[in-house]
């Protein structure tokens, strides 16, 4: 497949990477370029770049990889925009797709918000020594992993979860990253309902340390 308009022939696999991870990027779908790099080689090295179907091949996994955050229809659209076809009318604007990412961006500064509030409104729970500056003091209970972010681990867990239970080890270290599929209790990955207490995972703070961590 060639990228119309354009004269630069053939796609190149490496541009398709590079492409493709940063539309991952510019809706918000990675926390970083290396994750969004790793998701974005994964899908392309899934595919045939020289296939006709190309748009629909990665469209497909985009979805699979992005259950729940990404339609078969945005995936599509964000596959189009990667290899520089025109976009299809039902998200074809750079309007709808920066409605589309400020909505993703308001979404997750709304969760942050509310999980800051949360943290702030906490009450003292006891006294004893805080696990950073071990001083004796009034403690309260901090999140090792932010609320705000529970959402899209959840997601990323049962995606990682259904790939295990396929074989696809490799698909699984991908979409949670290295650190949290070292991390995650392997109990997890067959029964994500068990991650709630993964995620709850806490330490004991006094305020003004648990003020600055935030």
């Amino acid at each position: 497949i060639e990228n119309e308009g354009k004269d630069d022939g053939p796609i190149v696999i490496e541009h398709l990477i590079s492409s493709l991870s940063s539309q991952l990027m510019l809706f918000a779908l990675c926390e970083s370029m290396d994750e969004a790099m790793s998701i974005a080689d994964a899908i392309v090295s899934d595919c045939d770049a020289s296939s006709d179907n190309l748009v629909e091949h990665v469209a497909a996994l985009l979805a699979e990889y992005f259950e729940d955050q990404v339609t078969y229809e945005q995936a599509v659209n964000i596959t189009r925009s990667t290899i520089g076809l025109t976009s299809t009318p039902l998200t074809s604007s750079s309007d709808g797709a920066n409605e589309t990412r400020e909505q993703m961006e308001h979404n997750n500064e709304s969760d942050e918000e509310a999980s800051l509030s949360l943290s702030d409104n906490e009450e003292y729970i006891t006294e004893g020594e805080c696990e950073l500056c071990e001083r004796e003091i009034k403690l309260t209970r901090h999140h090792l992993i932010p609320k705000s972010t529970w959402k899209k681990i959840r997601q990323r867990i049962q995606t990682a979860s259904n790939a295990m239970a396929e074989n696809n080890t490799n698909k699984a270290r991908i979409v949670l990253g290295d650190v949290l599929f070292a991390e995650i209790p392997h109990d997890i990955l067959n029964d994500p309902s068990l991650s709630k207490g993964f995620l709850n995972k806490t330490c004991d703070l006094c305020r003004p340390c648990h003020t600055q961590v935030h």
